[in-house]
């Protein structure tokens, strides 16, 4: 292992991740509140956010839970991930709360402010994810380089490109 590389735990980077998106989505919840109606989503009929939400976090269940579980059982292995929801991001855990579960819990809240959210989780998780991503590499070599180049980050689009 490099010295400029950490030891990593299955959590990688994930709690300090939590801990400062958390932070501003309270924080946005707070303004929503504070700020009620002003700053409520109105545009749309509640009940149309509601079945939105509730989809988006139905769907982001099961992504989460096979990513964690993967990610688990993988690290105790000490092997590489490539497929399931991994061949859609590298880091679906992460992906999940961006994708699914901040977005549908901003349209069941109806609040614009935590539909921000999300962007600044992605710039988080850019920023931090660099660490997880310096120990795979360490770790893995040439096989994470490979996945590296196939597969997105964050954004789960990788099963767009699976057959090119």
């Amino acid at each position: 292992m490099s010295a400029l590389t950490k030891p990593m735990t299955e959590y990688g980077v994930g709690p300090r991740f939590a801990v400062y998106t958390a932070l501003y989505c309270l924080v946005m919840v707070a303004l929503t509140r504070y700020f009620d109606p002003r700053l409520t989503i109105t545009l749309v009929p509640y009940s149309t956010l509601a079945t939105a939400g509730t989809i988006l976090v139905l769907l982001g269940i099961p992504f989460y839970l096979l990513s964690v579980l993967t990610v688990i059982r993988a690290f105790k292995a000490r092997r590489l991930v490539v497929t399931g929801t991994f061949s859609m991001c590298r880091h679906p855990v992460y992906s999940a709360w961006i994708v699914f579960f901040v977005p549908g819990i901003a349209l069941l809240l109806s609040s614009w402010p935590l539909l921000s959210a999300p962007f600044v989780m992605y710039l988080v998780a850019v920023a931090l994810v660099k660490e997880e991503e310096a120990y795979l590499e360490v770790t893995f070599g040439k096989e994470f380089q490979a996945y590296r180049k196939k597969v997105p980050a964050i954004v789960p689009y990788g099963w767009l490109r699976k057959n090119t």
